[in-house]
């Protein structure tokens, strides 16, 4: 499973984005990228709940657009309490990175993408990184139910 490995690779990656670079480089811009991993990691992980479905012919296609992908694990897993928690998480992380956004403190310890709705300071992120890593690790466990 290719796939698996880029969730893993995606959270290798945002830990030394978060832990290593942020570190160095204060900027909106590493806060950015940082949640576009985010977003990359939920997709592969998802992308390999359908290709499993897909193999065992539970499901007949797999969407192309994945927030179509996101949003459909409702309709695959509608008991399901966390599932509907992850794609709301999904799509707060895609407004977050859709929005105008501002900097606040840039270069500076307390470095803040601004949105209409949200701030994400490194704080956050770090609460954001820890959320991922669950609920990428929660999805692949339910591959393997």
């Amino acid at each position: 499973m290719l796939e698996e490995n880029n969730a893993k690779d995606e959270l290798r990656r945002i830990d030394h984005l978060l832990f290593v670079t942020l570190k160095y480089t204060r900027t909106v811009d590493i806060i950015k990228s940082i949640i576009e991993k985010f977003i990359l990691a939920l997709n592969y992980q998802t992308e390999e709940i359908y290709e499993h479905m897909l193999e065992e012919k539970k499901i007949s296609d797999i969407p192309l657009v994945p927030l179509v992908r996101v949003k459909g694990l409702e309709q695959l897993y509608p008991k399901d309490k966390v599932v509907k928690d992850i794609v709301d998480y999904y799509v707060m992380l895609k407004k977050i990175i859709n929005s105008d956004h501002r900097k606040r403190e840039e270069y500076r310890k307390n470095v803040t993408l601004v949105t209409p709705d949200k701030e994400v300071n490194i704080e956050r992120l770090k609460e954001y990184s820890k959320i991922t890593t669950d609920y990428v690790h929660y999805l692949r466990a339910l591959i393997h139910e």
